[in-house]
Order: structure tokens, then sequence, then C-alpha cells
């Protein structure tokens, strides 16, 4: 057991060393594409050719199943199933077109990687309305300028014997009031093949499914919790699909 453990925490410190070191390298430009919106898309291309190659360095590879052309220049709100750490790496190296992650602040004791993760991220305080209210008005520019909005609908990678946990209903009023599609996303594998917080890893292909967007236009506040659970149902069954293949 103790042996197990001590390749576990290596195995992690291996991922995010491949994850640090690129965005290290990098920070000297980085710092400067991520202080200005409308140079952020290039610190996402960034993004999305390292992580790719983080992939390969773990062990990894990706299909990406499409289930209709997206439209890399529109907005979006992308809502993915949440499996484990491999969850944020994949969606870079497969959506086609600019995001940011909606999440709570304070993720970091470290000063510099929580001002590079404010940054990046439409970030607010739990239970802080002012901060929430400040949160949705930085999603709603950022929608209006052409960049996705990525929203985990569980909140959190649930327990391992959970399929799909509950979702909140944030994402899909989020949706409906900026009138802009919601793009369910299935990640099909992550949690089998690179588990959070077991030893149990399985190297090879993680498959990717974009489903079809969900469009939003005439839909009121009222029509979020079907919107909620029409995308639950699909990622639900798409995992059901594929469990066993």
């Amino acid at each position: 057991m103790k042996t197990q453990k001590i390749i576990f925490f290596i195995w992690r410190m291996w991922l995010w060393f491949t994850v640090m070191f690129g965005l290290i390298l990098f920070s000297p430009v980085g710092v400067v594409l991520v202080s200005f919106e409308k140079t952020y898309p290039l610190f996402h291309l960034f993004c999305k050719y390292w992580c790719r190659l983080v992939l390969l360095l773990n062990g990894f590879w990706y299909k990406l199943y499409k289930e209709s052309d997206i439209d890399s220049k529109s907005a979006y709100i992308i809502c993915p199933n949440h499996t484990s750490k491999f969850d944020i790496i994949l969606l870079f190296a497969t959506f086609p077109g600019t995001f940011v992650f909606l999440g709570k602040k304070n993720v970091s004791n470290i000063r510099f990687f929580e001002w590079f993760y404010n940054k990046t991220m439409v970030t607010f305080e739990r239970g802080q309305n002012s901060s929430s209210v400040n949160a949705y008005r930085k999603a709603d520019r950022l929608l209006k300028s052409g960049i996705s909005i990525v929203v985990f609908p569980e909140g959190r990678v649930p327990e391992p014997e959970i399929r799909l946990g509950v979702f909140k209903l944030g994402a899909f009023k989020l949706a409906v009031n900026n009138q802009i599609p919601i793009i369910p996303l299935t990640f099909v594998d992550n949690k089998r093949k690179y588990p959070e917080d077991k030893l149990n890893v399985k190297l090879g292909l993680l498959r990717v499914i974009i489903h079809k967007p969900i469009q939003t236009l005439t839909k009121t506040a009222k029509d979020s919790l079907i919107l909620k659970d029409k995308v639950f149902d699909i990622i639900y069954k798409t995992l059901i699909k594929y469990e066993n293949n």
C-alpha cells in the first residue's frame, strides 16, 4: 500500500511538472497576454498545443467526436462532465475555440499562480453575492466578445461510484440570460483511466464527444431547469453507451 502511494504521488507530480514547466517557460510572454482580454486568445492557443504535448508526455492521446460543426468564433456555454484533473487539459487540447473557465477563487497559496488563475478565469468567492455578480458581469462581457465560458455543472468531481453528479442551475441561467447556445461535452474515459484520487492509471486513448449545440433563443429563466435536465440526459446516456467500449 505504501509503495502504491509513493508511485501515485510521483505520477501526480509528473503531471503537474509537465503542465507547470510550459507555463513557467512561457510566463514572460504569458503574463502580458493574459493581462489584456484582446490578447487572451493567443495565450489560449499556446495552452491548446502545450496540453496536447502534456497528454503525450503522460502516455495519453485523444479521439474527438463532433456531432456537428462548431463555429470557433462564436461564444457558447460549454458544459462538460467533471471526472479528473485531465478534464481541463483535454478540453484545451480538443475544443475548437477560445474559452475561459468559471471557478472559485483562492485555489492556490502562491500569489503569482493565484493572480495568473484569476486572470485566465472568471472567478468568484462562494457565499459572497457581490463577487458572484461581478463574475457574471465579466462572463457576460466575454460572451459578447465571442469567448466561450466553461462551467462544470456538477461543481466538483463526484465520488468514484457516481457516474454523473447532480447538476447546478448556474450554467443554464447564464446561457438563457445571454441567449447563448449550450454545448454538452462528454469525457468518456478520464475517470476510468486517470481517476482523481487513486492509482488506477490505464494509459492510452481518451475519447471526447462534443455534442450538438442546444439553442437558447426565445428561452426564458423558466426554461433553465428543462435545459439542465436535457444536458444531464445527453451526457448520462453517452457515458452508458461508451461504458463498456
